[in-house]
């Protein structure tokens, strides 16, 4: 049995040519090379392959069962080589492709990536994003492990991943509105160490933590909560008062003032990739609509 190795795509094309026109002189020219050439290649495949491929006592000439085969295979090959220069093309052109980001949470769900999204399809109409939110860390290891062509971070210093500025956010205290502290310009650690503190247990705890150090206090903490409409909803029950990020409270938050940290703890959130190449042309894309979003948002 011959193995396709046996029959070079000039044989291939020649075949599927002289299915078409019945004529071996129309078929070399269809495939650029002479009547002569084209005989040779035929009878070199036959020889090969110890099988008829062409029945010569038939006018206009035809195909044997084997050259039909082969003949198939040529038309499959060059229907699959127009579906991926199509795909290709689709590629370059409009940015064809899945972008899969790992985010953290509301607070670049909901204010981040809805315009960078946007943005990116402008550039790249068949672009395509898949988002999935986790934790900080499981959306971090989720780059890393090649899960994720993105992460939503929080900039620091990662020697392993390039990061583009998104955003700037800050930390913020959340009180009750009839609370002594709504009607304050700002908190210190000092005062909300003195009560009882619902930490979240999101993106924003590492921050949180580290705030209330820096000037040598900790939080009273009684409460560790997952969910922000869980810690509004304590907060406004007045089971504690809370520091999350003000990017991470939803628009509606009745009942709750946000009050301003003294001093302030800002925050800058990223695109995070691994360094190196991407892992596709709409990845590039992405990373391209973000590198210039940041710049023209950089004063």
């Amino acid at each position: 049995m011959p193995n396709e190795g046996e029959f070079s795509p000039t044989t291939l094309r020649l075949l599927q040519r002289l299915r078409q026109a019945g004529n071996l002189t129309e078929a070399a020219r269809a495939c650029g090379i002479s009547q002569p050439a084209a005989s040779k290649a035929i009878a070199r495949a036959e020889a090969q392959s110890g099988l008829l491929l062409v029945r010569r006592d038939r006018r206009p000439l035809c195909l044997t069962a084997e050259g039909h085969i082969l003949a198939d295979y040529a038309e499959r090959q060059e229907d699959m080589a127009r579906t991926v220069h199509r795909v290709l093309q689709e590629s370059r052109r409009h940015g064809q492709g899945l972008v899969r980001i790992a985010s953290f949470g509301a607070s670049a769900s909901t204010h981040i990536l809805p315009g960078l999204v946007a943005a990116a399809r402008q550039r790249g109409p068949a672009l395509r994003v898949e988002i999935s939110e986790s934790a900080d860390e499981a959306a971090l290891q989720a780059l890393r492990d090649g899960a994720a062509d993105f992460a939503i971070a929080v900039e620091s210093e990662m020697p392993d991943l390039e990061m583009i500025p998104l955003a700037h956010d800050r930390l913020v205290a959340l009180v009750r509105s009839d609370d002594a502290l709504a009607s304050h310009p700002g908190v210190d650690a000092a005062t909300l160490s003195r009560r009882d503190f619902i930490l979240t247990r999101g993106g924003s705890e590492p921050l949180v933590r580290a705030w209330f150090a820096r000037s040598g206090h900790a939080p009273d903490v009684r409460h560790s909560i997952q969910q922000i409409t869980s810690i509004l909803a304590m907060v406004r029950a007045g089971m504690g008062v809370s520091v999350i990020a003000e990017m991470a409270v939803p628009e509606t938050h009745a009942g709750i003032v946000l009050v301003r940290l003294a001093p302030e703890q800002p925050r800058v959130i990223c695109l995070a990739r691994r360094e190196g190449s991407f892992a596709s042309h709409a990845a590039a894309i992405f990373w391209d609509v973000a590198l210039d979003r940041s710049r023209k948002a950089d004063p």
